[in-house]
């Protein structure tokens, strides 16, 4: 963790040293890393999407088929594929590891 140094920046006689307060910087710094999280949310694809069209174009394959065509990894596809299961996107046949796209 970095810490903030307490003591004033040397100044040139007669010129204030300015410093922001330990709460400015910190607030600052939350800001900051706010922004960057909303930016990297804003640039995640549509992973739900891929996976609903890939189904689409390929009935009955697997999710390592799908990790495979859709160049992601397995476990994201297969975490995503049991999301959409559940919400009735997706149906998941009994006797094998195959899915079928429901709309």
């Amino acid at each position: 963790m970095h810490t903030q140094s307490t003591s004033p920046p040397e100044s040139t006689p007669g010129t204030p040293a300015v410093v922001a307060p330990q709460r400015s910087t910190r607030r600052a710094t939350a800001r900051r890393a706010s922004n960057r999280r909303a930016t990297a949310r804003l640039h995640q694809d549509d992973i739900e999407g891929r996976i609903a069209g890939y189904v689409k174009e390929h009935p009955h394959s697997t999710t390592g088929d799908m990790a495979k065509g859709l160049n992601a990894g397995r476990d994201t596809i297969a975490a995503e594929v049991s999301h959409m299961v559940r919400a009735g996107a997706l149906t998941k046949e009994l006797d094998s590891h195959t899915l079928l796209a429901n709309e």
